[in-house]
């Protein structure tokens, strides 16, 4: 009986840290997603422009400072976009390797 229970135990907390992990990467998912389409907005008023926006607002996205989604224009012609996944990670865009890291 003790077998058991410990087997059971085991079960579920496998099924916990799967369906945690599972979680964490439909977020992650969603949110270079959500990125993507930031990124195909900035890119656009820079093409009708010829510059990058100061802030997400200026392309008529509220950015709060909770996120999930942050911008920074690093340069005249460079900027990253990033979100968190855990406390002291993040998933960040970077607009010169047209690459999510």
């Amino acid at each position: 009986m003790i077998y058991l229970r410990n087997t059971t135990t085991s079960i579920v907390i496998a099924l916990l840290i799967f369906s945690t992990a599972a979680c964490f990467q439909s977020r992650k998912q969603k949110l270079i997603e959500e990125g993507n389409r930031v990124v195909a907005k900035i890119e656009a008023f820079r093409n009708q422009r010829g510059k990058l926006p100061d802030s997400l607002q200026e392309i008529g996205i509220e950015q709060k400072l909770e996120g999930p989604l942050f911008y920074e224009k690093t340069g005249d012609n460079e900027y990253r976009l990033w979100f968190g996944t855990e406390l002291g990670e993040s998933v960040t865009y970077n607009s010169k390797t047209r690459k999510w890291q």
